[in-house]
């Protein structure tokens, strides 16, 4: 009552404070000049392309050709802002033209729409939940579904007045629902270290929760979810994992031989290639800890980069690199290749260009140098290195890479980019989209950041995600990056990019929840 009381109150003020202005203009502060908006934008644009223009001759850490392009560049986008700004300034009406001013009155539909709002917001008091916590502070969750917000409330009560571990266990759960993932972790240890709780759905839920914070906490937590249900499919997927990561391929193998001996685990298509992967894994490392050689270690690496693990194979290069050849060009050129699909664009393009300066750089260590330069928007340097792959590879071969010299040299020139051409009939890229699905481009392109099955890593989980159902907002961050993410449209086709923009806002944005 009291709550509501206070709303009131408050919707009151807020309708007086606001009302007044309206009924009494006079007393109310003028509002500023408007202008044309789309006009000044165009003079801002002005002013800082003669700014950028003027600071090109203070630019020393810049080749004079280079310079030369982008002066060029500038001057051609300030004439064509100039041109805009003359044609709009010739269509602006003159003062004779303009409108009288009308007598003014009150404005009584929005003085009415204004009230309606004041009573829908003091109706809303009832979503107010009651005090809960040690600090009795009032909390208010704002949830697409007030079903569930409203239970969270109810279970943080229950939980509050006996923390026993099915209680306990049921707030976690209800943290893990709203995907709230720090009440999940807390009120799960809550369940599991003072409340005793035996559940193999929380120890689980813990391994999930710690594994990018703490790894060793997260195994041992998966440990003992194993422990109480040996049989879970994904607690033995995910040890799996684990142990592949930290190098113990035999207990990564009896994890994953325990999944497909589970009841539901046999024939699993991901399980198997695992498995087959350790298969061919075991043999070279029993190698390498006999003799850890430059050429066992490059074999070694290749295998795990052809698995698409590409971390692992990365870390054996950085071995190869440090410890026997520094210029070793399969080293250099992959190393630079993931360092510009985790966005670290200068560190790959320093790579790079050392493994071309050799005569046995890969073709793929080109292509991807060639997409580096680019998104540096150092064309002439890309149209180079492109060149040079489509000497490798014949034009058949080539897929988009014609297109996208193409468009280089347009950017290059300051005109407007062009499109890039269709894929090369039989071209591997064209061969890979026509075969491949978008979960195969997920899980060579994307998993190493955002999980295996969408659960999130150094990315944002994908699985469950409402935010992943926009297939704008996906396509725009798969096409051109954003934040650490970079962009993959001169890396996948967009056959590639169809289907995985699929893949992910119709299947894992779709997958609800991961247990």
């Amino acid at each position: 009552m009291l709550t509501t009381l206070i709303i009131v109150l408050l919707g009151l003020a807020l309708f007086t404070y606001v009302a007044l202005p309206l009924v009494l203009p006079r007393g109310a502060d003028p509002l500023p000049p408007q202008g044309d908006p789309i006009t000044i934008d165009l003079e801002e644009e002005k002013t800082a392309l003669f700014r950028a223009i003027k600071e090109l001759d203070l630019r020393d850490d810049l080749p004079q050709e280079r310079r030369a392009q982008l002066r060029a560049r500038y001057e051609a986008k300030a004439a064509k802002v100039l041109r805009v700004l003359d044609e709009r300034s010739s269509a602006q009406p003159g003062p004779s033209e303009r409108a009288a001013p009308r007598r003014k009155r009150a404005p009584y539909g929005a003085l009415a729409l204004l009230a309606i709002a004041v009573v829908v917001a003091t109706s809303l008091s009832a979503f107010v939940f009651p005090r809960v916590g040690d600090n009795s502070t009032v909390t208010t969750f704002f949830q697409e579904d007030l079903d569930a917000a409203r239970q969270l409330r109810d279970l943080q009560q229950v939980a509050e007045r006996t923390p026993s571990a099915e209680n306990l266990l049921a707030l976690a759960d209800g943290y893990w629902q709203v995907g709230n993932a720090e009440g999940a972790a807390e009120t799960y240890r809550r369940a599991t270290e003072e409340a005793g709780a035996s559940s193999s759905l929380a120890y689980r839920r813990l391994g999930f929760l710690t594994l990018q914070s703490d790894l060793n906490a997260s195994l041992g937590y998966l440990e003992r979810a194993r422990e109480l249900d040996p049989t879970d499919l994904d607690t033995l997927y995910a040890l799996g994992e684990i142990y592949f990561s930290s190098g113990d391929l035999t207990a990564a193998e009896e994890a994953w031989q325990a999944f497909s001996a589970a009841p539901g685990g046999a024939g699993d298509p991901q399980v198997g290639a695992r498995l087959q992967l350790v298969g061919e894994l075991q043999p070279l490392a029993a190698q390498l800890a006999t003799d850890p050689n430059q050429e066992a270690l490059l074999v070694y690496a290749d295998a795990l980069w052809r698995a698409d693990e590409r971390g692992r194979a990365v870390e054996t290069y950085f071995q190869v690199l440090t410890e026997f050849d520094p210029n070793d060009p399969q080293a250099l050129g992959r190393t630079g290749q993931l360092l510009f699909l985790s966005g670290r664009n200068e560190d790959a393009i320093a790579l790079m260009e050392r493994a071309a300066m050799s005569e046995q750089v890969g073709a793929n260590t080109l292509l991807f140098l060639g997409n580096a330069y680019y998104s540096a928007e150092r064309f002439a340097d890309a149209i180079e290195i492109w060149e040079r792959h489509l000497s490798l590879v014949g034009e058949e071969q080539a897929g988009r890479v014609p297109g996208l010299i193409e468009d280089a040299r347009a950017r290059l020139g300051g005109e407007d980019p062009v499109e890039a051409a269709p894929l090369a009939e039989g071209g591997p890229v064209a061969e890979a989209a026509a075969t491949g699905t978008g979960e195969r481009v997920f899980a060579q392109n994307c998993a190493g950041c955002h999980g295996q099955s969408g659960m999130g890593a150094s990315g944002p989980r994908l699985a469950g995600n409402s935010r992943a159902v926009n297939e704008q907002n996906v396509r725009n961050a798969v096409s051109f990056g954003r934040g650490m993410m970079p962009g993959f449209t001169a890396v996948l086709s967009s056959q590639e990019i169809d289907a995985v923009v699929e893949f992910v806002t119709e299947r894992l944005s779709a997958s609800g929840e991961v247990q």
